[in-house]
């Protein structure tokens, strides 16, 4: 009869303790999937964010073309990408005499078209011709705080009129009302359109560009484009009145563009 409780009691404890071991058993592997899966979706969050940043960065890159500033002086280089990257208009003013809107269009009008063809909502264009020399380019409204000045400072307009040191400090003057409504602004010069047996003008156009470089402005060389002064195929992009016709609109345009779009 002893005999009999004692085995009784052995069997009841063997199945306590395999009740015991499938539990820690169970406990065991519970505990090893939650784990699991926790590792797995911190992995997937992970990558999800990976994937995120990644995606923003090929965004910001593709709304960049670098390859279009390769012409421009590496300061409008800088100009331009910090603007496409912060996802910002870039205020663009054309200012010059009234050369540029002569011609059908003018070159400032055929240089506004390509930009926005090119750039789209990412520039703003305004332009602006000046009427007289280069004493007047304080007519010229610069409260929009422009980002980027193309000018085209009177020279031509200033032969016999006005001396090569008075257009320079007119420019001087010019650049710092600019920078007081933005002190980041960049400005570019360039040189107006050359005239046919040009004297006197051919070292203001020099000094112009010499300005450009002792003040470190960026300067578009634009005459190479053209025929020689001493050329009389220069008389057929100009009108009688030797500003541009149809076709030195388009030349003028076409080198000025070329500096802010690289083929």
């Amino acid at each position: 009869m002893k005999l009999y409780k004692l085995g009784g009691l052995v069997a009841v404890l063997a199945c306590l303790g395999i009740l015991v071991f499938s539990y820690l058993s169970w406990q065991d592997k519970l505990q090893g999937a939650t784990g699991t899966n926790a590792e797995a979706s911190t992995e997937s969050k992970n990558t999800t964010s990976e994937t995120e940043n990644t995606q923003s960065e090929e965004k910001n890159g593709e709304s960049v073309n670098t390859d279009l500033f390769a012409n421009m002086d590496e300061q409008v280089q800088k100009l331009f990408l910090q603007k496409g990257t912060e996802g910002e208009t870039l205020q663009l003013l054309i200012a010059g005499s009234e050369a540029l809107e002569s011609g059908n269009p003018g070159y400032a009008e055929r240089l506004k078209t390509s930009l926005d063809e090119v750039y789209g909502d990412s520039i703003e264009v305004a332009i602006e011709p000046v009427e007289g020399t280069s004493y007047n380019l304080p007519s010229v409204d610069l409260s929009a705080g422009y980002d980027l000045v193309l000018l085209e400072p009177m020279t031509l307009m200033n032969n016999d009129r006005i001396s090569i040191e008075d257009e320079r400090k007119d420019v001087r003057d010019f650049t710092t009302r600019l920078e007081a409504e933005n002190p980041d602004a960049v400005l570019v010069l360039h040189a107006p359109q050359p005239i046919y047996g040009a004297g006197f003008y051919l070292a203001q156009v020099q000094a112009l560009e010499e300005f450009a470089n002792l003040y470190g402005h960026p300067y578009i060389e634009h005459w190479d484009a053209w025929p020689d002064t001493d050329d009389i195929a220069l008389k057929e992009h100009l009108t009688e009145d030797a500003v541009p016709n149809d076709k030195g609109a388009e030349t003028w345009a076409s080198e000025l563009s070329n500096y802010f779009i690289a083929n």
